[in-house]
């Protein structure tokens, strides 16, 4: 099977979306499947795809406002790279892309998935799924979370081109190297972008009610991302006289391979589907604070693997991080569960093979159709 995955690329880092086209494809490789990805430009993704021998082309023009129609010279173009590829699927990944990707799959009659990573609201007018609908474009829909694919059940998707897939990562290796301790137990890690939908703010404000508790027993925050809020929880920061326990590092790739096990990652998004970084801190061993989002309560069904918290709560954040701390200081807490449950349902082994059934299911409806 011949298979091309398209995205937005990134200019600085490499994304959740870009991260899972990465683990995909390389597994996919590994399993005999021809794979080679587009992008739009430059960026760390191509060079992180030239380390796993898979081939990057580039289209500029695959980004696209939302209820734009497709742009006919950057469709012809993907027609011309999907024949000299001679796919056998299209597997889009950025949505921004997806009316050109989507629009030249359609053309080219060769079928086309759309996997949804990001949330936002699906049933806004403006939505490039709904857009893509509105247009008479024809896809299938890979889901990373089960309650996204429950509400493109309930909007009318045809279950035919409805697919529920599961998140995978490969285990993040041992430390081989731990960056100088910054408290004598555990630090909290926060990774992901520095705005308000990864709950940055939260994880301050978290800080210091845990600050009013602990005093001097207090953990350290160590922040790991950039993004659009950094100034405004810098000043956070400042104004809370947080500066010895919160401690921001910018985006540093694969930082949980630098973690200690007793680290406690904190996920206090307001809105996510299937995050990447709750199944690599599962890989290691490390337990996990986060948000009820997306699939979180799936990865983490109960307090052996984690704590769960509500969204937008401060306080529920800091009960949960001193519940998680308590159990490691006691020994109650068994990182082997966590390792086992990734290797059981988790790896990027059983996401490819999962995907690879999608691909034949929808060859197999294309051919019939």
């Amino acid at each position: 099977m011949r298979v091309i995955h398209i995205t937005n690329n990134m200019e600085e880092y490499i994304s959740g979306p870009e991260r899972h086209i990465l683990y995909l494809a390389a597994t996919q490789k590994k399993l005999g499947t021809s794979v080679s990805v587009i992008l739009d430009r430059p960026g760390p993704m191509i060079d992180a795809c030239d380390k796993q021998g898979i081939p990057v082309a580039m289209v500029e023009g695959l980004k696209i406002r939302s209820g734009i129609l497709p742009d006919a010279e950057t469709v012809q173009i993907l027609i011309e790279q999907f024949s000299a590829s001679s796919a056998d699927i299209i597997n889009c990944h950025g949505m921004r892309a997806a009316i050109q990707a989507v629009s030249a799959s359609n053309r080219a009659r060769i079928p086309c998935i759309f996997t949804l990573h990001f949330g936002g609201d699906i049933t806004s007018p403006g939505n490039t799924f709904l857009h893509a609908r509105r247009m008479g474009l024809k896809f299938a829909m890979i889901c990373l979370s089960k309650a996204r694919f429950e509400a493109l059940r309930q909007l009318g998707m045809p279950e035919s081109d409805l697919y529920y897939v599961a998140n995978g990562t490969e285990a993040v290796p041992p430390a081989q190297s731990l960056p100088t301790r910054q408290s004598n137990g555990s630090d909290l890690i926060f990774v992901g972008s520095l705005s308000r939908i990864k709950g940055a703010d939260l994880a301050v404000l978290a800080m210091s009610e845990l600050r009013r508790r602990r005093g001097e027993g207090c953990p350290v925050l160590n922040m790991y991302g950039r993004g659009n809020d950094e100034r405004y929880l810098r000043e956070m920061v400042g104004a809370t006289d947080l500066h010895d326990i919160v401690r921001f590092h910018g985006h540093v790739q694969d930082i949980l391979a630098s973690c200690d096990n007793a680290d406690i990652l904190v996920v206090p998004s307001r809105e996510e589907q299937s995050p990447l970084v709750v199944l690599e801190a599962m890989s290691r061993g490390m337990p996990v604070v986060a948000s009820d989002v997306g699939d979180v309560r799936e990865m983490l069904p109960d307090r052996r693997y984690g704590r769960i918290v509500p969204v937008n709560s401060i306080i529920k954040l800091a009960d949960a991080v001193e519940s998680a701390l308590a159990d490691i200081a006691d020994g109650n807490f068994d990182p082997n569960l966590l390792r086992q449950r990734h290797r059981d349902f988790y790896t990027t082994e059983k996401m490819a093979e999962r995907i690879e059934a999608v691909y034949e299911n929808v060859l197999n409806n294309s051919r019939s159709r």
